[in-house]
């Protein structure tokens, strides 16, 4: 062990923990690998022409840079903000490799550049719709599903694809708008109470709740009931005691000796109680809608089902591990999303003004949450909404500077997949488990300049927005495989931050509260940000999620 003095000075509980977390640094791709395969038979030195952070050692693989990185912070901050640091300190190259072995079997192939980006994620000649993605997210089933838009490549994809996007389209998402409003109309109800009594909570239970009320209607047109305490449904229940348990998982210990333990038990009963509930409900609608029923539900999962005479067991199973896919997806990246919208606001005063003066001009100078919410429940929503430029513009920020994830995929050998770096030199990836870091290619200097680590919703407005290429901002990634709920997840947003953002004020407390002066008084620094005692960061746990939960207090902006 080369780096055995560092051990020494380092909890080893806090650091086992951290190994833990660097799982997580591959959301929906490499966290927490499950079967470790036979070796790959890569050796490190068929790619000593690529940039690595340092020589990998024969047995540990690049574990040692790792461990000597986590040393240096916080050991809870995600892989990302570790990464991050040391790309800085080795000049920003357009890729890194990194020996994952002899903790997993595979050696990654970090990429930060969008261009080289780019090329991971696009269709080409040998991928119509781009390349495959790594074997290790069948590891996600119990919380995407096994067959679902997340793990399925190819043709199945393909089909898979074809008959979820009706439920996706702009057109019908407008639909849905008195759904998030009457979701929020809740959220509202909670947040006035956390003001009456001044309390100090956790935001994102109930941001998470929030997410999941609004994405059991779209997917399953289900009162899934996440705010309501005592009545979430079963759905609900059932998928979050499986996701406790998911997070639960032994790392590093043998597939076969985990499989027997009494937490994969676990996984594995509420795996089949959360597949039995969905396909019930499925073949419910699915009834409805061959019956010709007028009113039958416009959920995701009906709409996908609209052309299918026949319920085969492979399309239920599709359909109900797609369902999974979005009870994940849909609920975590809006959550995440809404949590630093309200940080980054309550930092930049300018942008907090900003987005005020945006939403008087559109809703009025009445503030008051019922005041927006009555104007977007009329026919005009879609056209009030097309005209929050600014809104839009924070929540491309926050995604910007604090993406939920990222991808992972896998050329495979012998396909003599080929990826040009900037100054033209090729790579032959195959068998690399390659994944573009969006938090790192989002920060990229060249692109986003001296402000690139800075809130500034104002760059994704006028001629400065030109500038940004389009694969320079990939928070829900790019290509085929885009993030199918993206446009729902920025709409629910855009909707719950018009309704209660002139009307709150979120105010941090802990890691990243704001440093006052005698009188109590916010203090702001040279570049317009209000100063912090301490800084807030991330924490891998699937996705990559504020660490405290974003703790804070809310406060009325408008007392009378």
């Amino acid at each position: 062990m080369a780096l055995l003095s560092i051990f020494n000075k380092l909890d080893v509980t806090a650091l086992f923990q951290w190994k833990l977390l660097i799982f997580a640094a591959i959301p929906l791709a490499a966290v927490l690998y499950l079967r470790r395969p036979k070796s790959d038979g890569l050796d490190i030195k068929m790619f000593s022409h690529i940039p690595q952070p340092e020589e990998a050692d024969p047995k540990r693989g690049h574990w040692p840079w790792i461990e000597k990185a986590a040393a240096l912070g916080d050991p809870r901050r995600s892989f990302d903000e570790l990464l991050y640091e040391q790309v800085k300190k080795l000049g920003f190259p357009p890729v890194l490799l990194v020996d994952w072995r002899p903790v997993e079997e595979f050696i990654l192939l970090l990429i930060f550049d969008n261009e080289v980006a780019e090329q991971v994620t696009r269709p080409s000649k040998m991928y119509s719709t781009s390349i495959p993605k790594h074997p290790a997210m069948q590891d996600l089933a119990p919380l995407v599903g096994a067959r679902s838009l997340v793990t399925t490549d190819g043709d199945e994809w393909k089909g898979l694809r074809k008959r979820i996007l009706p439920g996706m389209q702009p057109q019908h998402l407008i639909s849905l708008v008195k759904v998030i409003l009457d979701k929020t109309e809740t959220f509202i109800d909670i947040l006035e109470q956390k003001a009456a009594v001044g309390e100090q909570f956790r935001i994102d239970e109930y941001t998470t709740n929030l997410a999941f009320d609004v994405i059991g209607i779209v997917t399953f047109d289900m009162e899934l009931n996440a705010q309501i305490p005592g009545k979430q449904s079963k759905v609900l229940t059932t998928y979050r005691a499986l996701s406790y348990a998911y997070m639960k998982r032994e790392v590093g210990k043998h597939w076969l000796r985990r499989y027997f333990s009494e937490n994969e038990r676990t996984i594995r009963r509420l795996d089949k109680e959360l597949d039995k509930i969905l396909k019930d409900e499925i073949v419910r609608q699915h009834k409805v809608f061959k019956a010709g029923n007028g009113t039958a539900s416009r959920s995701v999962a009906a709409l996908s089902l609209h052309d299918i005479d026949e319920l085969t067991p492979e399309i239920l199973q599709q359909t109900s591990d797609t369902c999974r896919g979005f009870l994940f997806a849909g609920h975590d990246t809006t959550s995440i999303l809404l949590q630093w919208c309200f940080y980054e606001l309550h930092r930049r005063p300018a942008s907090s003004q900003a987005l005020k003066e945006e939403l008087d001009e559109i809703f009025g100078p009445d503030c008051r949450p019922k005041s927006v919410i009555d104007q977007l429940s009329g026919p005009q929503a879609g056209k009030l909404l097309t005209r929050l430029p600014y809104t839009d513009a924070i929540i491309k920020e926050a995604l910007r500077l604090h993406p939920p994830g990222t991808t992972a995929r896998v050329a495979p050998r012998g396909s003599n997949y080929t990826l040009t770096l900037p100054n033209g030199q090729s790579l032959v990836v195959d068998g690399l488990c390659l994944t573009p870091r969006a938090y790192i290619i989002q920060r990229d200097r060249r692109i986003f300049g001296e402000t690139a680590d800075e809130f500034r919703p104002e760059r994704w407005i006028g001629p400065e927005a030109a500038t940004i290429p389009d694969s320079a901002f990939r928070p829900y990634e790019r290509g085929p495989r885009r993030c199918t709920g993206s446009e729902l997840a920025n709409l629910e947003s855009k909707i719950v931050l018009a309704c209660i953002m002139r009307h709150f004020e979120f105010v941090k407390v802990g890691l990243g509260e704001l440093d006052r002066d005698e009188k109590n008084q916010p203090q702001l620094d040279e570049r317009g940000y209000y100063k912090t005692k301490s800084t807030l960061f991330s924490t891998d746990l699937v996705t990559s999620k504020p660490v405290d939960g974003m703790e804070l207090k809310v406060e009325l902006k408008n007392k009378v």
